[in-house]
């Protein structure tokens, strides 16, 4: 049980890591106009509305390679498919959170959401399998 919430949280560490790289990259193939301070919310709200569909595909991208790595992270660590799911989830909710603190369009809130947990399924999926095989 503790192994598996161990891998629960490391998934989610090492899922929000990959997720934080892809979106830097990111941010220097599609980076905010000059002069856009990120920090000024209303200015970003205003950018994001008219942002190329590329940037968005990017963040999309980021977050099914994190719950992807998560999945697996977590389900290697916690040695059962159940702890790569959880980490899977809980990056669901802080994506959810992040769609409520700003704007998104709404095919991408369910882009989103519909992304998390499929990844984060495979991810263990792979793990646990490559793990069974090499045992």
């Amino acid at each position: 049980m503790l192994r598996a919430i161990l891998g629960a949280f490391v998934g989610v560490v090492a899922g929000t890591i990959v997720i934080l790289l892809i979106e830097t990259l990111g941010h220097f193939v599609y980076p905010f106009p000059q002069g856009l301070d990120p920090k000024d919310h209303q200015a970003l709200a205003n950018f994001m509305k008219t942002a190329p569909i590329q940037a968005w595909l990017f963040v999309l991208a980021a977050y099914a390679a994190g719950s992807f790595v998560g999945g697996a992270a977590g389900a290697w660590i916690g040695k059962n498919r159940r702890a790569g799911w959880a980490s899977g989830g809980v990056l669901m909710v802080l994506g959810l959170i992040g769609l409520l603190m700003r704007w998104h369009p709404v095919w991408f809130w369910g882009a989103s959401l519909a992304l998390y947990l499929p990844a984060a399924v495979l991810g263990a999926r792979l793990a646990r399998r490559r793990e069974q095989v090499h045992s």
